[in-house]
């Protein structure tokens, strides 16, 4: 092979396993939050929730959780509270880890209470 082929060759080569590579590390997601089986979540206020979701997470999920940014839709999503806890906590895809903690947290939870789409079983 002449040394012009192998200058392209080689790193096509490369790109190609390398982007296969990740491609496929971030379809299995090998770092999905857990989610606890066990315990309530604790909820704290809906209205400072819903000040805290708007000027923290409207920017990616929409206003009132309606999608239109880089986040899933969540308004009548069918999430579970402990879902949600665990991805604000752990973090994946384009969000970043403990966005919101502690009262604020809680305050975030409560406001998604009243958006996510009731439990399955309830009705």
């Amino acid at each position: 092979m002449s040394n012009a082929k192998r200058l392209i060759v080689v790193p096509e080569m490369l790109f190609v396993v390398v982007s296969a590579t990740v491609f496929t590390l971030a379809k299995l997601h090998l770092a999905k939050p857990a989610t606890s089986a066990g315990g309530a979540t604790k909820l704290g206020d809906s209205y400072r929730g819903e000040t805290v979701f708007s000027t923290t997470c409207a920017g990616c999920h929409g206003q009132a959780g309606n999608g239109g940014g880089v986040g899933p839709k969540l308004a009548g999503a069918d999430i579970t509270l402990a879902a949600a806890k665990a991805q604000i906590d752990n973090g994946g895809g384009v969000m970043p880890a403990k966005l919101v903690t502690g009262g604020r947290e809680e305050d975030v939870l409560a406001y998604l209470s009243a958006i996510l789409a009731p439990p399955s079983g309830s009705g």
